[in-house]
């Protein structure tokens, strides 16, 4: 029974399935018509709405065109800008590297004018050079406008030193003062070219203007020339001796100091090391006298000695050895004494009258030697406290004015200088002496040796 059942249910299900396919079929087909309906409208649409869009593209790849060329000409532009504001600070730098030149340039000029004319001159001119030293004062370094201004205040030199120049082409007389061997002179100043003369009140007084430390220094030279300055001075014409190196030779001239100027250049221990100087010259002197007087014995005393003792002759060998110049006489009479001892005892005494001789000839010597080794140190002990002095003078004055370091470089110099003219000859004089000293000992010692050894024994 349940077969047949299972049986007839299998036969009507294909049955109910081909009914369900038909009416999915039909709503598929429903929706797909639905589809294409929008899709007919949405194409539709599209169309419409194409045609406005790509128009509104075009306009708007337009504007990026067109803004892209502002784009492409502000950044030309700006470059152009860079560029030329580059190029004018290149040019401003330029200019303000020029106006730094020039200034220096001015700057420089005008300090070599106020140091190059002449002491004459400078009652003349002092205004004009303490305007010149107040404009550069009083502007800032930093300031490129106040350089500007530091070389318009200070171009009026350039004009200053032209009419110097000019008056300078015939000649120009200033009134003024200057010192004449020490002492302060008034009188007339005559400018002819680089070369400043003076003439005061008498030919004494006449000469060649050299820049000394406040007033012009006047350097004299023979009388007859004095005069002739002297008369052209007075007269406006005339012949005036010319010096080619501009007053240089003429102040080497005026340097030109005595020994005792110089010696007093070097300070207390240039005292001590002439001293010690004087002490080793006069020893040195002493010594000359003592060990070259000494006589040398004549080349055939010993023999005659020797002879007359190996003949027997005893007392004429006394008389050769008392007749022996020098301090082997002593030597070789104590040797005749003691002849008949043995050859030790001979060479004993005759080394003990060395050693008498010896003291004699060296005393004195040492001190020489001491001499030649502590001039130096004191030389040197100079040249330390001359530098000593001379950094102290910079730490006051500075290093601009030589003049005022010139005392403590001369301790310094002339100290290491006398103490090496002390130390040279007075190890020179040692050497020969201390040689000429030995000398005399070895020719006694080989007298000795020859007399042991020429001394003939009898049994």
């Amino acid at each position: 029974m349940k077969n047949i059942i299972k049986f007839t249910l299998l036969a009507l299900l294909p049955l109910t399935a081909g009914a369900q396919l038909s009416q999915v079929e039909s709503e598929a087909q429903a929706d797909l018509d639905k589809a294409l309906a929008r899709f007919s409208d949405l194409q539709q649409t599209i169309k419409n709405e194409k045609i406005p869009l790509a128009k509104e593209l075009n306009d708007l790849k337009a504007e990026l065109r067109d803004t892209r060329r502002e784009a492409e000409r502000a950044q030309r532009f700006k470059d152009n800008s860079t560029i030329d504001l580059n190029s004018l600070q290149d040019r401003v730098t330029k200019r303000q590297e020029q106006l730094d030149y020039v200034a220096n340039l001015v700057a420089d000029f005008g300090e070599r004018f106020s140091r190059d004319i002449s002491m004459a001159e400078l009652q003349v001119y002092s205004e004009q050079i303490e305007e010149f030293s107040a404009a550069a004062n009083s502007v800032d370094e930093e300031d490129e406008l106040g350089k500007a201004k530091r070389l318009l205040a200070q171009a009026f030199i350039l004009e200053t030193s032209i009419n110097r120049f000019k008056d300078l082409i015939g000649s120009q007389t200033i009134k003024g003062q200057a010192v004449v061997e020490g002492e302060v002179s008034s009188g007339t100043f005559l400018l002819v070219g680089p070369t400043t003369y003076f003439a005061g009140s008498s030919a004494e007084e006449a000469g060649i203007a050299l820049k000394g430390q406040k007033l012009p220094d006047i350097i004299g030279m023979r009388t007859d020339l004095n005069e002739q300055v002297l008369a052209t001075v007075n007269s406006g014409s005339g012949m005036l001796p010319l010096d080619p190196t501009l007053g240089s030779a003429l102040a080497l001239a005026s340097q030109e100091e005595t020994v005792w100027e110089h010696i007093q250049k070097g300070g207390i221990w240039i005292y001590p090391i002439l001293f010690f100087a004087f002490l080793a010259t006069v020893t040195a002197l002493f010594k000359v006298f003592e060990i070259y007087s000494v006589k040398m014995p004549k080349p055939g005393a010993l023999h005659d000695v020797l002879k007359a003792l190996n003949d027997g002759d005893r007392d004429k060998a006394m008389e050769f050895a008392k007749a022996v110049d020098g301090p082997a006489r002593a030597m070789l009479v104590d040797a005749v004494e003691h002849s008949d001892e043995s050859k030790e005892l001979v060479e004993e005494v005759m080394y003990e009258r060395m050693l008498e001789v010896q003291p004699r000839l060296e005393r004195l010597l040492p001190f020489i030697a001491v001499t030649a080794a502590t001039a130096p140190l004191m030389g040197l002990l100079g040249t330390v406290t001359g530098m000593i002095n001379t950094f102290k003078l910079i730490t006051v004055f500075g290093t601009g004015d030589a003049k005022q370091l010139s005392s403590g470089i001369s301790e310094a110099l002339v100290t290491t200088e006398f103490g090496l003219i002390v130390a040279i000859p007075s190890l020179i004089m040692h050497a020969l002496l201390n040689r000429r000293a030995q000398g005399v000992m070895a020719n006694m010692e080989r007298m000795a040796v020859a007399f042991v050894n020429g001394l003939v024994r009898k049994n």
